[in-house]
């Protein structure tokens, strides 16, 4: 055998010549594959110009010199490109959309869950018993079947606060009085959390 069963790290073997070329190619490996970064996930065209050591996971229809690599992991190391085969097991995190991929055997599928998250400063009118109020908060990425929660900076004094992606990059959220009598918030930070489905 002459590399290592997961990574395929280059064995060094007796009587080798130039042993640094293996030594160094096993390090280009371990930079690559020992919790990978990329820069994106799917991509098909190489990016022009990269910085070296950036990684990218490979689409499923390359083109140019990525071409025949697909779903392979792309590193531009020493200017050039070097690709390595997934294998079950690999996790990526994908800085394009601060999310974790991971290969399971036949593709790229999203291993940990994508949070969004915004926050506006919110004066919400003086609410009668039994009143509510609907306001709206842009998230981008959001979208209909995300979940969402939301808070508020304040005490909400009996007030019941619900979130639910209504629309593209859109979260409402529902003030809503459930006591016997008038409430009147101060005006605060409305935060809410978009959890991608």
């Amino acid at each position: 055998m002459s590399t290592t069963p997961r990574l395929a790290l280059p064995y060094i073997l007796t009587q080798q010549a130039q042993k640094e070329v293996t030594h160094a190619a096993g390090l280009n490996r371990l930079d690559a594959l020992v919790q990978p970064v990329v820069q994106q996930v799917g991509l098909n065209t190489p990016p022009g110009p990269p910085t070296e050591g950036q990684c990218w996971i490979v689409g499923a229809s390359p083109s140019g010199v990525w071409a025949g690599q697909a779903n392979r992991l792309a590193q531009r190391i020493g200017g050039a490109w070097a690709f390595y085969a997934p294998f079950l097991g690999l996790v990526v995190f994908d800085v394009a959309t601060l999310a974790q991929w991971g290969w399971n055997g036949s593709a790229w599928a999203a291993v940990a869950p994508r949070l969004l998250q915004a926050s506006v400063s919110y004066d919400p009118p003086s609410l009668d018993a039994g009143a509510g109020v609907t306001t709206t908060v842009t998230v981008t990425g959001a979208a209909l079947g995300d979940f969402a929660r939301a808070s508020f900076s304040l005490d909400l004094q009996g007030i019941t606060l619900t979130a639910g992606a209504s629309a593209a990059d859109t979260v409402s959220m529902r003030f809503q009085n459930g006591t016997a009598g008038t409430v009147d918030l101060a005006s605060g930070t409305l935060r809410v959390l978009v959890e991608k489905v």
